[in-house]
């Protein structure tokens, strides 16, 4: 279900964005709705009605109102960020209002801007992952696995303070591997959890979390335990991420871990930065941590074949749980975090790698 209200949702957007039109507000695709929910500001234009309508194997949508239009919830969003105040803050899905985190030591909390209700979202204060430890060799002696990978690297593979995110082909057809910004610099060299080279860092995008690594990917994740050599699942193809998705991560330290929300989207009108999305588990009880940045996060079709979202990027200082996985001293895990659109990577104007084509297995 999920997969068919996403694929409708994309649509709609595409025609919406080809239209020259400053909606939908927000779109939320919750399988548990068993409807796409399109929330719109004013009237619906005769031109986007079919679009919004529901065929023959369409998923069912419902258009709802929307109390604010995109441009003042966004122009809102940007006062805040520029305020300082704020570590994060983005449009409610049914563009009602904003959702914040408050930066710590902020005296002054707004209750509104522009007239537009200001409010608490729990847990979204990101943070990302530094000096983490490599272990290398297999636990089980086999010749590669998730922990000490070999090319082709398999999404969810172990890098040296990361996690191997989605394997491309890019634009001139050179192989690549997606993964978080953060975790090297342009020009590093990155290492796999045996310690050896695999390639350097490049392509950093302007506005997200991502970055490339120059070494061949395979059309795979890994899946299961942290330590694992025989579990991997096939690449499917990607989609953009919605509210109300449900989602997994699959990072080298955690291991796969599922039962994520997507509970926020930033997507600003028109090119330029993101989008990215926040996505949190229900029971706060656990969540990717250091280590797992730069990794899959996923969808599964019905097949159980993998739907690439985004890439794990940072987690929230005020919901830290227990670490699931491999632990060390020290290490934080969060069960709300944010992670960077694998639509932007491949197609937003913006990206060093428009153009760029997920390797599918």
């Amino acid at each position: 279900m999920q997969q068919r209200l996403n694929t409708k949702a994309m649509k709609i957007d595409k025609a919406a964005r080809a239209a020259g039109q400053n909606n939908p507000v927000g779109i939320v695709a919750a399988p548990e709705n068993r409807a796409l929910r399109v929330y719109w500001h004013g009237t619906v234009p005769d031109s986007m009605r079919r679009h919004l309508s529901s065929r023959a194997g369409d998923a069912p949508v419902q258009v709802l109102p929307a109390r604010y239009s995109a441009t003042a919830l966004y122009t809102a969003v940007r006062k805040l960020a520029a305020s300082g105040a704020t570590s994060m803050a983005v449009p409610r899905p049914d563009g009602s209002g904003i959702a914040v985190r408050w930066a710590p030591g902020t005296s002054r909390h707004h209750r509104t801007i522009d007239g537009i209700p200001v409010s608490l979202a729990r847990g979204a204060n990101p943070h990302g992952a530094k000096d983490i430890p490599l272990t290398g060799r297999c636990a089980d002696g086999a010749p590669y696995c998730r922990e000490d990978d070999t090319p082709p690297y398999y999404a969810g593979a172990r890098l040296s303070g990361c996690t191997v995110g989605w394997p491309l082909r890019l634009a001139n057809n050179a192989p690549a591997l997606l993964t978080a910004g953060h975790c090297g610099a342009s020009g590093e060299t990155a290492y796999d959890g045996g310690g050896d080279m695999m390639g350097g860092y490049g392509n950093h995008s302007v506005g997200s979390d991502h970055a490339t690594i120059g070494a061949t990917g395979g059309g795979r994740m890994w899946d299961g335990n942290w330590q694992n050599s025989t579990f991997t699942k096939p690449i499917e193809g990607w989609t953009t991420p919605f509210v109300g998705n449900h989602l997994c991560t699959s990072g080298s330290r955690s291991g796969a871990l599922c039962g994520f929300t997507i509970t926020y989207v930033y997507t600003p009108p028109g090119p330029g930065p993101g989008p990215f999305a926040y996505a949190s588990e229900s029971t706060a009880t656990y969540g990717p941590g250091q280590g797992d940045s730069g990794g899959p996060v996923f969808s599964l079709t019905d097949s159980n074949r993998v739907i690439a979202q985004g890439t794990v990027t940072s987690g929230s200082t005020d919901a830290f749980v227990p670490c699931r996985g491999q632990n060390w001293e020290g290490r934080k895990c969060s069960w709300f975090f944010r992670f960077d659109s694998v639509d932007h990577a491949l197609n937003n104007g913006f990206s060093p790698i428009i153009g760029a084509r997920l390797v599918t297995g």
